[in-house]
This record gives structure tokens, C-alpha cells and sequence, in this order.
């Protein structure tokens, strides 16, 4: 009787959680905060949804195209079963919350949204702003965040996904000089910010589909402050098929995480000098103190600054860092960065096209193809210890009054460069500026050099090969140009991933995050498969017979259909478009935001004026195929 009785009550308590979900709607054009909140009788501001607790399966809905100004403090955690939903409602631009906010005579908030050891939350089709011009009491002028999530106590913070959001304008109110170290660091201002302290840890976060730009100087910033000595670190990071534009410092910074997964990302002009508050020092990607960080399949393009500004670059003390099929191009900084106290930053299956063009003659020699330095906080004695990097294919072709050349500059212990392709032509080299050697234990083999390479970097390889590669088109102008045709000396001229030279395993077993990540490479930079057993090539491709492949974002098919600028404001221009077709535009959540038929003598699409800025779907649809491609509208 006793259990029948407690059973009952247990059912009786589920039911009433189930009823419990609470839905919220606000609009700051039509809301009244006496209101009941509901979609017909909304609620008019964020102070009226920050004295609201929220519970499991909750979910606030802000109109589309109203702007909320304040500052939003959530209040209320969910389940993993049962997260609370920030969303839009209605129809037109998505709605934007904005911490500038100049009504209260207070001056402008810190962050527009703040989460303060609350947890288990979905935001998504919102977008994010705050743009601070006015000093508040208690608030620092040089700190500016779109959205801060912050564990500030003991314990774990579970379950924060961001999707198809827009994090765009945010601003502190000053410039700080990018080259001054100590105001560098001390300058926080990013669109979606994670901060843990005093033991706490933030773990299971997914920022996905969404576009940052206009930020004043990172994108993400994912950081622990528990000290040096600690080993607290944030957990299980995914940052996904995201697109970040004009980002005056770095798009993605995990500083203190582990088990940390950066794929299928867009990062163009991190670093940008918009304007002249804009910081202008930027990497796409750069870790520090980091265990478990996989980059793969990104596009690192135009990174710009006076100091680091590659396409990817490892900053020091981190343990097991993979940057891997990611394709960089033009990064004044140059392609591989990493710096004091590593162990095993690897460098597999990357294409780097004219990174390092930087001219600066308050840097000289700062632009680097390999640079491995030894410090750690600007102190010397700190080599990385196994470093790799191999199979890629590195090219520096600018020519005329654009040549330029790079330096290599390695201070690590046990590095390993083998199976590359480096290659440098009309009039442009790699190397010359400055090349200085100091591992004891440097390994280098099997490499492939061609064009204007310094040559005391090339002798270090006893089993070097110097011969063209034979590109399948260098003019194409994006990385399935860089392709091997079936002559090439590269074929089966690398060293076997064998002894010295095997592959470095991924700790694919640490987290579920690693899921889909493979614990050795079985596939090159185009998908051709890779073999333990055979002798692979040498650069990024592992095509034997001349294979080509052409598809990839910008491309609808094979060669058949493809889109010049993958990027777009006004209209869609296509290519190789000879029949007709029916067309959609459909969000990252699935909606479709514009249609319509294109005859076979059209080549463009003029965009509706109402899209939101965003990453779009095109859809072609003819009578016997479906081609889609992937565009960000500007």
C-alpha cells in the first residue's frame, strides 16, 4: 500500500512540472508591462522579464523587428530534459537586445543578456548588440559583451546552445593600442562571452548557424580564471558552421577549456581596422592553456594586425592541439604559429595560400610560414616539445608590387615537418626574410620545394624533392586549384606515418563531442582516402591518378553550377546555370525566406530587401536534381 500511495504521488508531481511550462512574449512596439504577457497582451521591456523566474521548459519570445534596450538578467535555470528557449516571435528582421541603452541616465550596460549561475538554456533567431558610448557606475569602460554567461560559484554550469543567432556592434568606449601587451589582454569586449571562476566550471556548449560581425575584438571567448596553477577548465566546447566577419581581434578564443571542437566555420578578416575603434590584432583561432582542441574543415581568410594575425595560431601551454583540413589564405601573419610550452600542436592537411604578406616595418620579420618560438607570458626557455606538421601544401604566388617573402624562425625541441609542399613563385619566397634553427632535435623529411625557398631551410631535409607539383588549375583562385595532377612527383614520395613520422593520435575517447572525429586521419584535405598501409603523398592531396574534386561551400555540383562570392549583399550571381530552375532561400532554421523560378538565360538572383543578415540555404531545384550551397547575406 505504502509504495502504490508513493507512486501515486510521484505521478502526481510529474504532472504538474509538465503543466508548469510557462510561454512569455514581449515587444517593445506594442507591449505594456501591465500586461498579462501573453502573445496577444505582451510585455514591453527586459527589467520586467529579468524580475521573472523562469523554470524547466520555459520559453520568452521577443517580437521580431522591435529592439530592446537594457540590460536582461535571466533569472531561473532549466533540465537538460527541459531547458528554458529564448526566441523570436512574428515576422521581419530578427529582434535585437541591445545593452546601449540611453533612456535610464544610467549609461550603457555591460552586456545586453547576462547568465549568472543559472543553466540548461537554448537561445536562437535573435540578435545580440551593444555598443557602449556612455560610461555606467560599477562598470569598466574597456569591458563590453553581448551576451556573458558566467559560473561565479563551486560546481558545474551544464547545457548552453546559441543558434542562428546574430551577435553584431559591440563596443567598449575606447581604443586600447593592439601592441601594448598588458592593455591588450586586459581589454575584454566580444559578442558571447564564457567566464568561470572560484572553482566553478561552464560544460556542454554549442554555438552553431550563427553570424558575428562589427565587434570590436573577439567573437567568442571561452575563459577560466581560477589561476595558472589550477586545473579548473571549461568543458566540452562545439563552435559550428559559423560565419564571423569583420572581427576587429579574434574570432574564437578558448582560453583554459577542455576538449574544445571549432569546425565548418567561416573566419573572414578577423583583426579588421573598420574603424578607428576597431582593435585591429587578430587570429581566427588561438588557444592557450587548453587541453583537447580540434580545428578542422574551417576557412581562416584575410586575418589582418600588427602582431600574430594568422590563420590559426597556438598560443602557449596547451596540451594536444589538431588543426587540421582547414584551408588559410592571406593572413598577414603567416600559417603555422605556435608558441612556448606545447605539447603536440599538429599541423595536418591544411592549404595556406599567400599567408605572411604583412610589410611592417615596426614588425620586421613577423611574418612567418613556420614560426615556433620559446615563450611563455614574453619569457624565453619554454620550447614546444613534438610538434608536427606534414601534408600540407603551402603556396606564396603574389607577384609584381604584391610579391613578398615570409621567415621561418623554429625554437621548439623534437619538431617534425615532413610531407609538404612548399612553393613559392613570381618573385614571391618563403623563408628569406629570416630562418633560424634552434631545435637539436628538428626532423624533416620527404618534403617537396619548389620555387624561391631559402636554402639552408631546404638542406635540413636529406630526402627533399625539388620539382613543380603540377597544380591542377593555380589560377582557379581557391583551394581545389592546389590540387595534384597525375604526373606530379608528389605521388607517392612521402614518408610512411611510421616511427618518428606516425600519425599523432586524437584523444577522440575524452569527450562525446569527438564523436565524429576520426582518431587518425583516413582522408585527405578532398576526402581521397588514406592508407596505413601505403606510401602517401606528399602536400594535402592524396589523389593517385589525377583525381579531381570541385565541391565545396561555393559550389552547388560538380563544376556545373557554382556561385562566385559565396558572400552577398544585393544579389546572387551564378555560374554555369544553363537550364532553369526553381529556387528557395531557407534559413538555418529551416524556413524558407524567398523563392522563386530562374530561367536558364538568368545568371542572378536580386535578393529581397527585407532578409536579415544571416547564412542562407540555395536551393535549385530542376526537374531531376536538387543543388544547394551555403551563402552568407551582408
Amino acid at each position: 500500500m505504502y509504495k502504490q500511495i508513493n507512486y501515486q504521488v510521484v505521478v502526481l508531481l510529474l504532472s504538474f512540472s509538465l503543466c508548469a511550462q510557462n510561454q512569455y512574449y514581449l515587444s517593445s512596439s506594442t507591449g505594456n508591462d501591465n500586461n498579462n504577457g501573453s502573445q496577444t497582451q505582451p510585455w514591453k521591456t527586459l527589467s520586467k522579464i529579468s524580475n521573472t523566474t523562469l523554470g524547466p521548459g520555459d520559453t520568452v519570445y521577443f517580437k521580431k523587428g522591435d529592439t530592446f534596450r537594457g540590460h536582461y538578467v535571466v533569472n531561473g535555470s532549466g533540465t537538460e530534459q527541459s531547458p528554458i528557449t529564448f526566441t523570436a516571435y512574428g515576422t521581419g528582421n530578427q529582434p535585437v537586445i541591445s545593452g546601449s541603452d540611453h533612456d535610464d541616465g544610467g549609461g550603457d550596460y555591460r552586456e545586453a543578456i547576462l547568465v549568472e549561475n543559472e543553466d540548461n538554456m537554448i537561445f536562437e533567431d535573435l540578435e545580440i548588440q551593444n555598443h557602449r558610448t556612455t560610461s555606467r557606475s560599477t562598470v569598466g569602460d574597456l569591458v563590453s559583451f553581448g551576451i556573458q554567461v558566467i559560473s561565479s560559484s563551486a560546481g558545474t554550469k551544464n547545457n548552453f546552445t546559441f543558434r542562428g543567432m546574430t551577435f553584431k556592434n559591440v563596443y567598449g568606449l575606447y581604443w586600447v593600442d593592439p601592441s601594448n601587451q598588458s592593455e591588450f589582454n586586459a581589454f575584454e569586449v566580444s559578442g558571447l562571452t564564457f567566464k568561470s571562476s572560484w572553482g566553478g566550471i561552464i560544460n556542454n556548449v554549442v554555438v552553431e548557424d550563427s553570424y558575428f560581425t562589427d565587434l570590436q575584438r573577439i567573437g567568442i571567448h571561452i575563459k577560466n580564471t581560477s589561476g595558472k596553477t589550477s586545473d579548473k577548465r571549461n568543458t566540452n566546447i562545439v563552435v559550428r558552421r559559423n560565419e564571423f566577419f569583420q572581427i576587429g581581434g579574434t574570432c574564437v578564443l578558448p582560453i583554459r577549456t577542455e576538449n574544445c571542437l571549432i569546425e565548418n566555420n567561416i573566419f573572414n578578416q578577423p583583426g579588421a581596422k573598420t574603424n578607428d575603434k576597431m582593435i585591429g590584432r587578430g587570429s581566427a583561432v588561438w588557444n592557450w592553456y587548453s587541453i583537447n582542441t580540434i580545428v578542422q574543415y574551417n576557412q581562416a581568410i584575410n586575418a589582418k594586425g600588427i602582431l600574430d594575425s594568422h590563420g590559426i595560431h597556438v598560443d602557449h601551454s596547451n596540451v594536444d592541439t589538431f588543426i587540421q583540413y582547414n584551408y588559410m589564405q592571406d593572413c598577414e601573419g603567416g600559417f603555422v604559429e605556435i608558441l612556448g610550452g606545447n605539447q603536440r600542436a599538429v599541423y595536418r592537411y591544411n592549404i595556406s595560400v599567400n599567408d605572411g604578406w604583412r610589410v611592417n616595418p615596426n614588425w620586421a620579420n613577423s611574418d612567418h610560414t613556420i614560426w615556433l618560438n620559446d615563450k611563455i607570458g614574453g619569457e624565453s626557455g619554454h620550447p614546444s616539445y613534438n610538434s608536427y606538421i606534414y601534408n600540407n601544401t603551402v603556396i606564396i604566388n603574389k607577384s609584381g608590387n604584391d610579391a613578398f617573402d615570409t621567415a621561418i624562425d623554429i625554437n621548439g625541441q623534437n619538431t617534425r615537418i615532413f610531407n609538404n609542399i612548399i612553393y613559392a613563385v613570381n618573385g614571391s619566397g618563403i623563408g628569406n626574410q629570416q630562418g633560424n634553427y634552434n631545435d637539436p632535435n628538428l626532423m624533416m623529411t620527404n618534403n617537396l620545394f619548389f620555387g624561391n625557398i631559402r636554402n639552408n631551410f631546404k638542406t635540413i631535409d636529406a630526402n627533399r624533392i625539388e620539382a613543380d607539383p603540377q597544380f591542377y588549375d593555380e589560377d582557379r583562385a581557391d583551394q581545389y586549384g592546389f590540387q595534384i595532377g597525375a604526373s606530379s612527383q608528389a605521388i607517392d614520395a612521402g614518408a610512411a606515418y611510421a616511427g618518428d613520422y606516425a600519425h599523432p593520435a586524437i584523444p577522440v575517447g575524452a569527450s562525446t563531442i569527438f564523436a565524429n572525429v576520426e582518431e587518425y586521419p583516413t582522408v585527405d584535405f578532398f576526402g581521397n582516402s588514406l592508407s596505413g598501409d601505403s606510401t602517401p603523398n606528399i602536400g594535402a592531396s592524396n589523389a593517385k591518378n589525377g583525381e579531381i574534386t570541385l565541391s565545396n561551400k561555393s559550389d552547388l555540383s560538380t563544376d556545373v553550377v557554382y556561385i562566385q562570392n559565396p558572400m552577398i549583399s544585393k544579389k546572387l550571381v551564378l555560374f554555369g546555370a544553363d537550364k532553369s530552375y526553381q529556387y528557395a532561400l531557407v534559413d538555418i532554421l529551416g524556413r524558407t525566406k524567398q523563392k522563386g523560378f530562374l530561367e536558364a538565360s538568368q545568371n542572378e538572383i536580386i535578393l529581397d530587401q527585407i532578409l536579415s543578415s544571416g547564412i542562407y540555404i540555395l536551393k535549385l531545384k530542376d526537374k531531376t536534381n536538387t543543388l544547394t550551397a551555403k551563402i552568407l547575406v551582408n
